[in-house]
């Protein structure tokens, strides 16, 4: 029996979200496939108690840097380096192994529509990668450099399981109901600050308004100050990170993503699939699933609070937008096409 294709997924993240949410998924589907043994390599962070419970090889590093990688590579001898986002696609490739680096980029950084430093060392980087990994076709078009590397660019989406979501989102029982929910890293990315500002007008018009604030992040004081000085406790739940967030999404009637840039936007499809409309910015992969069916897409803080409290007050649109924003997540289905596609890399195309 030939020994097994050794894939070490690197993340430049200690923490649990929507890029982590897709290694693991991939790992977890994968378990089942004895020709691949995959290990993951991030941050030490919390994440290392969500992969504990999910029975996933884990290789913490304090930093992620060339050192620290070349020094795991050397102890793990992966055949594939799968580097998750753009630092650890960079770093991977610096290291010089002979590991084959797949690239996968689960966001669009601003910075990628623009000649700079970033974008050209992330050329080089995917120069010395066998493919790159999209979540969105808007990566591809939105990168500068994206016609040097176009052969090697796969738009892969992200892995959706429609019965995992339901069946987390029934793991616990969540006490409280909400009006609106934010689930999400409290970063730039996700505009938290536009995301206060759109609360404090909801909380003018609706006083009585419930709203959970769902991740952590290095805007998490800061947002939590804000809601403190603004008199907004009564209206904001901010939980920080949990493990399983799905029982708090699922009672909660909107889902607010405010995002400045996202690669696909997977907590939207999931909310859909509980049966949450999506109030978004449209930005990146969201545009492709969000449309006035199943939620709105916004242009700025007056939009937002006017979809939101029409949302809110009339249970006939609420309705409607509810059964089809069930609908519309089933179209994004896609869990065995995904992970079929997944080991195809793994073991064909010349990756080994």
């Amino acid at each position: 029996m030939s020994e097994p294709i050794r894939v070490l997924h690197v993340l430049n993240t200690g923490s649990y979200s929507g890029a982590e949410n897709v290694v693991i998924t991939i790992i977890n589907n994968l378990k089942s496939c004895k020709n691949i043994q995959c290990t993951y390599l991030s941050l030490n962070g919390n994440i290392k108690e969500r992969l504990e419970k999910e029975n996933i090889d884990y290789y913490p590093v304090e930093k992620l840097s060339i050192k620290n990688l070349k020094k795991a590579i050397k102890i793990l001898n992966p055949d594939i380096i799968h580097a998750h986002d753009y630092t650890a696609t960079i770093i991977s490739s610096l290291c010089f192994s002979k590991a084959k680096i797949i690239s996968h980029i689960h966001n669009n950084s601003p910075w990628i529509k623009k000649k700079g430093i970033y974008s050209y060392v992330f050329l080089f980087s995917c120069l010395r990668c066998k493919k790159v990994l999209t979540v969105s076709d808007s990566i591809e078009k939105e990168y500068v450099f994206s016609k040097y590397i176009k052969n090697k660019i796969n738009c892969i989406g992200n892995p959706i399981d429609i019965s995992k979501i339901s069946e987390l989102a029934n793991a616990y029982n969540v006490d409280e109901n909400y009006d609106m929910i934010f689930l999400g890293r409290l970063t730039e990315q996700k505009n938290p600050f536009l995301l206060i500002e759109i609360i404090e007008n909801l909380a003018i018009k609706i006083p009585d308004i419930k709203i959970a604030i769902v991740g952590e992040g290095d805007k998490f004081l800061e947002i939590k100050e804000i809601t403190e000085n603004k008199s907004l406790t009564k209206n904001v739940k901010m939980y920080g990170f949990v493990e399983n967030p799905y029982p708090i999404l699922k009672k909660s009637k909107i889902l607010c993503l405010p995002s400045k840039w996202e690669g696909y936007g997977l907590v939207a499809v999931e909310a859909l699939s509980l049966g949450i409309p999506v109030v978004c910015s449209g930005v990146g992969g969201l545009k492709n699933i969000i449309n006035n069916q199943c939620g709105e897409i916004c242009t700025d803080k007056d939009d937002y609070v006017q979809k939101i409290i029409e949302l809110l007050d009339n249970d006939q649109i609420y309705t409607i937008k509810s059964n089809n924003a069930k609908k519309r997540a089933e179209e994004f289905g896609n869990i065995d096409k995904y992970i079929s596609k997944i080991v195809g890399m793994y073991n064909l195309g010349g990756i080994r």
